[in-house]
């Protein structure tokens, strides 16, 4: 990759972190908590975790895009590129799970990261890997193998149909990360609500391109 390409993914990384994070922690809360959005309670401590989200978003949304940028002009295998893709997000696990799980129980970084070490270990850092690893496997196949070039309305379209596929698999991931339960207490816990799909469709569209347009400024800059 380009150092334009990498620069723009870290530069748009930084940007949509410091944006979205407030988001993310209401949807986060609202679902995980089965609250309106509009409830009081969860508008507060929006930036709590900005930094670990600059950290993942430079590798989540930043090196994301310079990826896809860069490979899908050189190879057709698009299953090659989600797959790696996958795994290039999945190793911000530990440093998610911190941060969703501090939400959740409204205290630091700090004290999220002596908490789960105490419970679970080493080991339990890794906690909702797998869940994110399907998540994005199976919504960067959707999305790299059928998106259109300049077909907004389409490509938007489909983003929303990718998530809600995958929403299953992020809403194991939260549960995780957030109170660690097991597969199948989140099963017989289970709410459609808890999925969050309307919400999530808003966010991540609005990220998604949000993000794609910081980052394609930020190249014609450094061309």
């Amino acid at each position: 990759m380009a150092f334009n390409e990498i620069t723009s993914g870290l530069i748009t990384g930084v940007i949509s972190s410091i944006i979205f994070n407030p988001i993310d922690k209401i949807i986060f809360t609202s679902c995980l908590t089965n609250q309106s959005i509009f409830n009081k309670s969860i508008w507060c401590n929006l930036f709590k975790g900005t930094f670990n989200s600059i950290f993942t978003r430079m590798i989540t949304s930043g090196l994301y895009f310079s990826y896809i940028d860069y490979y899908s002009n050189v190879t057709e295998n698009k299953f090659n590129v989600a797959l790696y893709t996958a795994f290039m997000c999945n190793i911000t696990n530990s440093f998610q799970l911190i941060k969703f799980h501090s939400w959740h129980n409204n205290i630091t970084s700090k004290e999220s990261i002596i908490s789960i070490y105490k419970s679970f270990g080493i080991i339990g850092f890794s906690r909702g890997a797998l869940a994110l690893g399907f998540r994005d496997l199976i919504f960067n196949s959707i999305y790299l193998n059928y998106k259109q070039k300049d077909q907004h309305l389409y490509n938007l379209g489909l983003i929303s149909f990718g998530i809600t596929v995958s929403s299953p698999f992020n809403l194991i991931k939260n549960k995780r990360y957030a109170t660690c339960e097991s597969l199948k207490e989140i099963i017989k816990s289970f709410k459609f609500s808890q999925l969050g799909i309307g919400v999530s469709i808003g966010r991540n569209c609005l990220s998604f391109y949000a993000s794609q347009l910081i980052y394609d400024n930020c190249k014609k800059i450094f061309n």
